[in-house]
């Protein structure tokens, strides 16, 4: 049976990796946090706040004996006070996720939560029963990342288990992260925590070349890409009046032809075509290249990106239909993991899906003019789902809180990156991105 709720509102969010060595913290909407749930609780609702995994980033602690929940909380003392004021009138459950999977086996952590109202659930997903005018909605949720092949757990009860990409961030993002901070790393590093496993060679690639190419090497290459866009123009012209030249140009065309300075610039101009013209090709060979990788099975990154979202839709749709470990139908499916955020109804299956999207630094891939690396532009969309009961129909919102926020770019990104005005905007307001209605 699904747990029946009488709450007014069903509030739940995820993602927020609170928590993690010097080099390695990365919070940074407490005072978000802190303002959620005191507006939350002057509603004068009763409501039910699920943080659905991943609350804790309890892989940012090196050290396996330190007790990286206390010191998490010490850290963060105001937030915890504002949670543990918020649980006396409230229920707060959490549900863990591979971040925060140690919260399953360590009894310390889980006696340390009740002492802030934080009912911690064990079983790693949650069902709940919705009671409007006369009928019953059925969510049921879980963190997500059993949906994924290289962030599920064989076994997540066992203390000793842990995922694939939980050794990649280990071996890789952690130890990058920590040599970066014995050397005095620059803080553009310090995104590289938020930065997808399988963007990461694309993101570094775009932050060496905006960041760290040396001066010299950028006033060579940053004229050259600017200095082909003129080229082709210049090329094309110089193609037709070979063969046609109207009087009206002759003037031009001699003191072309005559003047040393002019010649140079051409020079400059089919010098700088041919060395630009050498590169495409390189870059045509990569893509040759990954299309031999596909040839053999290797998927490209937007193929990922459209396999992950199949994935929890065709999990969603399994686990409304009943087939999951629980064993019984639901409504709606809520998931987290992804940080990106979704709400959306499948007509032709009868079920709702959401996904919380995340409380954390993301970041948005912009193209940019004259060939230059994209631009992986930081945002912030603290996004949450919101189920509420107080009228004849149910309401499912999908909303987002308010967060000032200004990117921290070089003048070369702001320069570079194509249709600006696409840009993320940040909210100033809480926000109504998507709302189903269920009568």
């Amino acid at each position: 049976m699904a747990e029946s709720s009488n709450t007014a509102r069903l509030i739940i969010i995820s993602d927020l990796h609170i928590g993690g060595d010097i080099e390695m913290e990365n919070f940074e909407c407490e005072k978000e946090l802190i303002a959620f749930l005191e507006y939350l609780e002057k509603q004068n609702q009763n409501i039910e706040l699920i943080i659905l995994g991943d609350f804790f980033d309890l892989w940012n602690y090196e050290k396996e004996n330190t007790d990286k929940l206390t010191i998490t909380i010490k850290k963060w003392g105001e937030l915890f006070e504002t949670i543990r004021k918020f649980g006396e009138k409230n229920k707060i459950t959490l549900i863990p996720g591979n971040h925060d999977h140690e919260l399953v086996y360590n009894k310390k952590y889980q006696n340390e939560l009740e002492k802030y109202n934080i009912t911690l659930d064990i079983n790693q997903y949650f069902k709940r029963e919705l009671n409007y005018n006369g009928k019953q909605f059925r969510v049921i949720g879980e963190h997500g990342n059993q949906v994924e092949p290289g962030s599920a757990f064989p076994d997540f009860n066992m203390p000793t288990d842990s995922s694939l990409s939980y050794h990649i961030y280990n071996l890789f993002v952690h130890k990058f992260l920590k040599i970066g901070n014995e050397k005095k790393r620059p803080g553009w590093l310090k995104g590289l925590e938020n930065v997808e496993v399988e963007l990461i060679p694309y993101w570094l690639i775009s932050k060496y070349f905006y960041h760290e190419i040396g001066p010299i090497l950028r006033m060579i290459i940053v004229p050259m890409l600017i200095l082909f866009s003129i080229a082709i123009p210049y090329f094309i012209f110089d193609l037709i009046t070979d063969y046609y030249q109207p009087k009206f140009l002759m003037p031009l065309l001699n003191f072309m032809d005559t003047n040393l300075f002019m010649k140079a610039v051409i020079f400059i101009i089919y010098f700088d075509m041919v060395v630009v013209i050498l590169l495409f090709i390189l870059s045509f060979l990569r893509k040759d290249f990954y299309k031999r990788l596909k040839s053999y099975g290797v998927v490209s990154l937007s193929e990922i990106i459209v396999s992950k979202h199949k994935a929890y839709m065709e999990k969603a749709a399994e686990v409304t239909a009943g087939v999951n470990p629980y064993k019984q139908k639901a409504d709606m499916y809520v998931t987290g993991h992804t940080h990106s955020a979704e709400l959306k109804k499948d007509e032709k299956n009868s079920f709702i899906f959401g996904d919380t999207g995340s409380w954390r630094q993301l970041i948005h891939r912009m193209n940019a003019y004259f060939s230059f690396p994209p631009v992986f532009y930081p945002y912030f969309e603290l996004t949450y789902l919101s189920l509420s009961t107080d009228t004849k129909d149910l309401k499912i919102e999908l909303r987002s809180w308010p967060k000032e926020f200004t990117p921290n770019l070089t003048i070369l990104e702001k320069i570079a990156i194509k249709r600006a005005k696409t840009a993320p905007k940040p909210v100033l307001h809480d926000k109504l991105i998507k709302e189903i209605v269920v009568s």
